[in-house]
């Protein structure tokens, strides 16, 4: 039934989908990680101020529908530090659309969005093509895999886990130092309609702010010694793209390396160093 002529009747509420994630600074700034803040709804309610649960202090003002979504197939592990051309993610988005991007683009940052791993951490990942299979349904592939200092999360990702596009509709805040280590509980509230807002939570992990593993690990032996030399290259959460450094910035110091000497299962040797070179 309709109400009464000149009745009011209160706004209905939007209830938001909600998205937080801990990733890995910005190059610019190697030592301050940052929260990934997102918020979907239909209709969009206007802005969503995001506070914390138990001081009320605002921590952000989402102001653009985001482009969420979920998996739609499991997605296990694929090609590092090259093109993935063999793993696809499928997946469907609430809000907002996909579209393919040349391998330049993708490669200069395009094309970038962020998946939950079943371990609660979140991989960031590039693709150059996707296809629509549906609405809101897209199949992606030529992947770029572990982007933006994530590879270390790289794990299982069940059907239903979220992905969050990374573009101008997402929100990148600093992460306090205090935060680091802990959970934050946070309440969203969607346009100024909501009275009692959404509650939801980030996982402020020390995954994005512990040193990447080193790469390039060699091993040789010395002639006419039993002495095996090993090298390898440290990386650097700073911007590493000036090709006239012989070695990627050292950001974390003292510099230290612990390196494991496996027979089978078992750890026969451990070796300390403060220097990314070692003899065995």
């Amino acid at each position: 039934d309709r109400p009464p002529a000149g009745a009011e009747t209160a706004p209905a509420r939007s209830i938001p989908v909600l998205a937080a994630a801990h990733v890995p600074a910005d190059p610019a700034t190697p030592a301050q990680s940052r929260l990934l803040l997102a918020a979907s709804a239909k209709p969009w309610p206007g802005d969503v101020a995001v506070t914390e649960e138990v001081t009320g202090a605002s921590v952000a003002r989402l102001t653009r529908n985001a482009a969420i979504g979920e998996l739609l197939s499991p997605l296990g592990a694929g090609t590092l530090f090259a093109w993935d051309m063999a793993g696809d993610v499928h997946l469907k988005l609430y809000a907002g659309h996909l579209a393919s991007q040349d391998d330049e683009m993708v490669l200069a940052g395009g094309n970038r969005l962020a998946v939950e791993t079943d371990a609660g951490d979140w991989e960031v990942l590039g693709f150059a093509e996707a296809a629509l299979l549906a609405p809101g349904e897209y199949r992606l592939r030529k992947l770029l895999r572990g982007q933006g200092g994530t590879d270390w999360a790289i794990g299982p990702c069940a059907a239903g886990n979220r992905i969050v596009v990374l573009d101008e509709r997402s929100t990148l805040l600093p992460v306090p130092g205090g935060w680091l280590g802990t959970g934050g509980d946070l309440r969203a509230f969607a346009g100024r309609h909501d009275e009692t807002g959404t509650g939801f939570a980030a996982d402020i992990g020390m995954g994005p702010v512990l040193p990447l593993a080193p790469v390039h690990l060699r091993a040789e032996r010395a002639a006419g010694s039993a002495d095996v030399a090993l090298t390898w290259l440290r990386r650097s959460r700073a911007d590493t793209d000036n090709w006239a450094l012989a070695d990627a910035p050292l950001e974390l110091a003292p510099e230290t390396y612990r390196i494991e000497i496996f027979d089978g299962p078992d750890v026969v040797r451990t070796i300390s160093v403060t220097a990314p070179a070692a003899t065995y």
